[in-house]
This record gives structure tokens, C-alpha cells and sequence, in this order.
């Protein structure tokens, strides 16, 4: 139950900073600072996260940028680092497996539709085990491509998707004939 409190409680601090813009975003970040210091986040690596998170921010920016709202992209940025930084400290302070308790608790009411909630749980780990595995893969692709001597544009992507796609769907399978030998249905 504290799990789902902690997952509840972020998830809502999430939701109510996109209620508000510009100066007023003033007090998550102050109140973030303060959870990196209960969390024990370093400022240098919240600074690392953000960056490693930047193209993204950059990309959703750019993108609202075009579609004629420069203040709201600027608001855009502001709300997605202070969720960026959120989400670091939230990570710092919770397992992989406390997350998926929390979603089979927050789940367990849907017994009643018979939703097994041990299925979302698992399917939570899961997922959040195979993130670092296909970031591995993506930059090895990535390396193998430099040192072919390609450089990364946008019409060279489609190298690093075919291959990025492909082991992501054998590593599904694999997990899938897994759980089967195992005996999970």
C-alpha cells in the first residue's frame, strides 16, 4: 500500500504541473529541490539525467515552436524537466518490483472483470527490465553504423530501426517461450 501512495502521490504532483505555466511553475521547482535532497539526488547527476533526456525535450519543443505557440513551448520545456527530474527522484526511491506491487494493488479491484492484477504487475517489470537492454542495442547499433562510416540523418534512420525492431521482437519472443516453459498462462 505505501508503494501505491508513493506511485499515486507522483503521479497526481505529474498531473497538477501541467495545470500551470510560466512564473507560477516557480514552486515545483522548488519543491523538487527538496526532494532531491530527501532522495539524495546530486544536482550533477539530476543535470546528467536531463540531458541524456534533452533531445526529447528539445523535439516536443521544436515541435510546438512550429505550430505558432513559442510561449507554450517554453512552458512545455519547463513542465517536462521538472517531470524529468520527479521521475529521477521517484526511481531513485523505488524498485522495479515496489512499482509493480503498486500496480497489482492499484489493479486488484479489477478482479471482479477477472483482470488479473499479478498480470499487469509482471507485464510492469517486464517492460522496465527490457528498457536498459534495448537502449544497449540501440547504441550498439548506433556504433556499428559509425564505424561503417555512416553518419546519423534522417534518411540513414531506417538502418537503425530494421535492426532496433527486429531484436526487440525477438527478445519478445524469447521472453514469451520463457514464460510458457515456465508454466505462466
Amino acid at each position: 500500500m505505501k508503494n501505491l501512495l508513493k506511485f499515486l502521490s507522483v503521479f497526481a504532483y505529474t498531473i497538477l504541473i501541467f495545470f500551470f505555466d510560466g512564473v507560477q511553475l516557480a514552486p515545483f521547482a522548488a519543491i523538487n529541490i527538496v526532494i532531491m535532497i530527501f532522495t539524495k539526488v546530486t544536482p550533477y547527476s539530476a543535470f546528467k539525467y536531463i540531458v541524456s533526456l534533452s533531445p526529447f525535450i528539445v523535439f516536443a519543443c521544436i515541435f510546438n515552436f512550429i505550430l505558432g505557440d513559442p510561449k507554450g513551448a517554453v512552458n512545455l520545456a519547463l513542465r517536462l524537466l521538472l517531470i524529468a527530474n520527479i521521475s529521477q527522484c521517484y526511481k531513485k526511491v523505488l524498485r522495479t518490483q515496489d512499482l509493480a506491487d503498486a500496480i497489482e494493488t492499484m489493479f486488484s479491484p479489477l478482479k471482479c472483470f477477472k483482470v488479473d492484477a499479478r498480470d499487469a504487475g509482471l507485464m510492469v517489470c517486464i517492460s522496465l527490465a527490457f528498457l536498459p537492454v534495448l537502449r544497449r542495442d540501440f547504441a550498439a547499433i548506433r556504433l556499428a553504423l559509425r564505424a561503417k562510416g555512416m553518419r546519423l540523418t534522417a534518411w540513414n534512420f531506417k538502418y537503425i530501426l530494421g535492426p532496433f525492431f527486429t531484436g526487440i521482437f525477438r527478445r519478445a519472443n524469447e521472453i514469451s517461450r520463457a514464460l510458457r516453459t515456465k508454466g505462466y498462462e
